[in-house]
């Protein structure tokens, strides 16, 4: 049986997400041995049996847990009992579920690289664009996929040069607009603004919690659709089409409190498969692997689609998107896992050269010169 590591949590404001996800994931582990890693949100990594239940989480006990660290090179997740190894296990793979810092944006993706550990999601640089709202439109519009108009600064060019970007924005984009944090996922510090005298608000807010903010020109009369893509081998699978349940904007509570996710209306044939496409063109301009959902803004009235975010570790994974059993797509994602750090092992990553060799000949030589 194979050994998973579940790892959730992380230092991110989508923590408690992550959690929700890895519980609902966990009931379709049911082959395989399951150990969660947990991160709490000072960055700390524990596991232990009782991390398998949601209730653990409503009043958490560090004490019922170990600490755990990964052990670079070998494939191993060490436990810690009273700052003493207790034992080590055999990763086979990490199934990721984690959601915003730390997680999503390539940061554990590199971790596991340096410990050799496969594991479910995009790869570090993968991972880091799609976080990272502004590089993705980059690349979208590189690769002639239409994404929403766009301003972006950081705190420094806010600081310095605050009249002259308000002003791009209210030339370029016009108001209203959508201003939000540029890496962050589950519609945290976003917000419509309706006009000039509420953007210097809504952007302080975004500040919080990000460094960069990106503001999007608004595209009225819009319909939000969401669409996941799966890697099995070279084949790009997409999920079946579903419509946003919304007012003005699809809100952190539409999502989480509320469960006013998705509801049923027909969409047209033709509007259905332009979505697929378009998701398939864009997990593949970004490099993803593992499942991806792509979020879009459709415009009936120009019959205008855009391509609006990509959410490389998505809330529960997407799994309910696709037309098949939780455990079947989990095993697809483990095993895509498995083979994508196998055929990295086949990369040659040592290359014999004389470069010492001349470096200490040439050091001895200026030391005998002196």
């Amino acid at each position: 049986m194979l050994n998973i590591a579940l790892i959730f949590g992380g230092k991110s404001v989508e923590h408690d997400i992550s959690i929700i996800t890895a519980m609902q994931v966990i009931k379709g582990l049911k082959n395989f041995n399951v150990i969660p890693v947990y991160v709490l949100p000072d960055g700390r990594f524990v596991t232990g049996n009782k991390l398998k239940n949601s209730h653990t989480f409503l009043n958490f006990n560090l004490k019922k847990c170990n600490f755990v660290s990964l052990e670079m090179g070998t494939q191993k997740l060490m436990i810690f009992s009273k700052n003493k190894i207790k034992r080590k296990i055999k990763i086979d793979c990490a199934l990721l579920c984690g959601h915003g810092h730390g997680c999503e944006d390539g940061s554990m993706q590199g971790m596991l690289e340096l410990a050799q550990i496969s594991y479910t999601s995009s790869d570090v640089c993968s991972s880091a664009v799609t976080m990272d709202k502004v590089m993705t439109k980059i690349i979208l519009k590189d690769a002639k996929i239409n994404t929403p108009a766009y301003v972006c600064f950081d705190k420094w060019q806010y600081k310095h040069n605050k009249l002259m970007l308000l002003h791009k924005v209210k030339t370029y984009l016009k108001f209203p607009c959508i201003v939000k944090p540029a890496s962050l996922g589950s519609s945290v510090g976003v917000n419509i603004c309706e006009n000039e005298a509420k953007i210097e608000e809504v952007v302080d807010e975004a500040f919080l919690y990000d460094n960069k903010v990106i503001i999007e020109k608004f595209v009225p009369d819009a319909r939000e659709f969401a669409c996941a893509v799966i890697k099995i081998g070279e084949k790009l699978l997409t999920s079946q089409v579903i419509e946003v349940n919304k007012k003005a904007m699809y809100t952190f509570d539409d999502k989480y409190i509320l469960n006013q996710q998705t509801y049923p209306k027909e969409i047209a044939k033709n509007l259905e498969e332009r979505i697929k496409r378009q998701c398939i063109k864009a997990y593949r301009a970004l490099s993803c692997d593992g499942i991806v959902r792509i979020d879009f803004l459709y415009n009936h009235k120009q019959n205008k689609l855009y391509v609006n975010e990509l959410n490389s570790i998505p809330g529960s994974l997407s799994c309910n998107m696709f037309q098949t059993s939780l455990d079947d797509l989990l095993s697809t994602l483990i095993q895509q896992g498995i083979e994508k750090n196998r055929s990295k092992s086949e990369i040659v990553y040592k290359f014999n050269s004389d470069a010492i060799k001349k470096f200490i000949e040439l050091e001895d030589h200026l030391k005998y010169k002196h």
